[in-house]
């Protein structure tokens, strides 16, 4: 009798240690961190028939003949936006939502991302964006609220906060957008804009506020209201607004996205290296410069940049003639090459035209990736600036917002 429960308990145990097994086995399988594996970060978008609303995902694939699937993805807001700096990726809240907003900090690996913090935002303040200074301070400027906020970059928490509500013109709101920091100061470009979220017909200039990193103070706001360029930079493409190789900033500006056709001044103004003032001399409207490769096309607007070396800057420019009914679905977005010395335009041939969801440009190991919406081929266009070759390396059957190479 005594074996016999001996022999019972002893089943018991190697029963329970076969089941622990298997639960950590299975708990190490439902353990798989989301977002995919790899080194390239997408954000997947599908659009509904308007343009304006759709579904957007969070996804890293292997590499660019990876097929892009949605079986690992995280779901994000529509068009939501985000920031990467180093492997720390900054979710930022869809501007649809009206109820409680967070922004999430993952920190990604090449087996998936990991959320590590958290932070709720006032719905309406509209953060697109984050600006790194150092691994204790960051700013995050607040497009619908007219603030920045300092938030400490790895726990999110907010230690400051810089009020440039007497900036703003009209509506006290300032509307600050993207930014770069140039020695101890920080550049914000200033967007200064009305309800229907384009600039004010009485006040076409651009705007920038100069900031002391070291004590969170406005020294000034600088304008340059000669040439009637406005919209300076989109308030989540970093791009936008870059440093050549003598530390000059160029700030590209976009004006009415091409929806005016009465007023389609676009392109770049200067703030010179030593100097805390605009060079209108420097500045350029694009839009009166014919582009190279088309029947005499000019740019209404710039989309996207990057600033490739040499005076040269790839963007993605806005085509008026191609509008079309609906400017949210049009494939109204050219690939060019940008000369800022010699003031020329060129058509990038072989990056299809594509509409204002799939605009991203990014670098990697020389080369540069165009993410595109066409009509006959989508995905992922690489471009070799030394030779002029265009290759497509990735399909998608939907827009790829935004992307990020690790």
């Amino acid at each position: 009798m005594k074996k016999r429960l001996l022999y019972s308990a002893a089943m018991l145990c190697a029963v329970s240690l076969a089941l622990t097994s298997c639960d950590k086995e299975k708990k190490q399988e439902t353990d798989e961190l989301p977002g995919g594996k790899g080194h390239i970060l997408l954000e997947p978008t599908v659009k509904n028939d308007d343009g304006t609303s759709g579904s957007s995902y969070l996804i890293q694939i292997e590499d660019f003949s990876s097929k892009i699937s949605f079986d690992n993805a995280i779901q994000i807001g529509f068009a939501a936006t985000f920031t990467v700096q180093g492997n720390d990726i900054y979710m930022f809240p869809t501007d649809m939502a009206k109820s409680s907003q967070t922004l999430v900090r993952y920190e990604r690996s090449k087996d998936g991302l990991r959320q590590v913090a958290s932070k709720q935002i006032v719905p309406g303040s509209s953060p697109y964006c984050l600006i790194y200074v150092n691994d204790s301070k960051a700013y995050i400027p607040l497009y619908g609220q007219g603030n920045v906020m300092v938030v400490n970059p790895k726990t999110l928490e907010t230690t400051g906060t810089i009020n440039l509500t007497q900036y703003g013109f009209s509506d006290q709101c300032a509307d600050p957008a993207m930014g770069i920091i140039r020695g101890n100061y920080l550049y914000l470009a200033l967007d200064q804009i009305g309800a229907t979220w384009m600039p004010f017909e009485n006040y076409r200039q651009a705007d920038v506020a100069i900031i002391d990193i070291t004590t969170d103070q406005v020294v000034k706001v600088i304008s340059e209201n000669q040439t009637g360029l406005c919209f300076p930079t989109r308030p989540f493409l970093p791009g936008m607004i870059f440093m050549n190789e003598n530390k000059d900033i160029y700030v590209a500006c976009a004006g009415y996205f091409g929806y005016d056709p009465s007023y389609l001044k676009s392109g770049f103004v200067c703030i010179p290296n030593g100097q805390q003032e605009f060079d209108p001399s420097r500045s350029w409207d694009v839009s009166t410069t014919a582009i190279e490769g088309t029947d005499g096309w000019k740019p209404a607007t710039i989309y996207n940049s990057a600033y490739i070396g040499n005076g040269k800057v790839l963007a993605y420019v806005g085509i008026l003639e191609l509008n079309g009914d609906n400017p949210y679905t049009a494939r109204n977005t050219m690939a060019t090459v940008i000369d800022l010395n010699a003031k020329t335009i060129a058509k990038i041939d072989g990056i299809p035209y594509t509409d204002g969801h799939s605009c991203s440009i990014e670098e990697y190991q020389g080369k540069f990736y165009f993410s595109a919406y066409g009509v006959d081929k989508s995905g992922i266009f690489s471009y070799d600036p030394a030779t002029g070759a265009v290759e497509q390396v990735t399909s998608c059957n939907s827009d790829i917002s935004f992307m990020h190479i690790f």
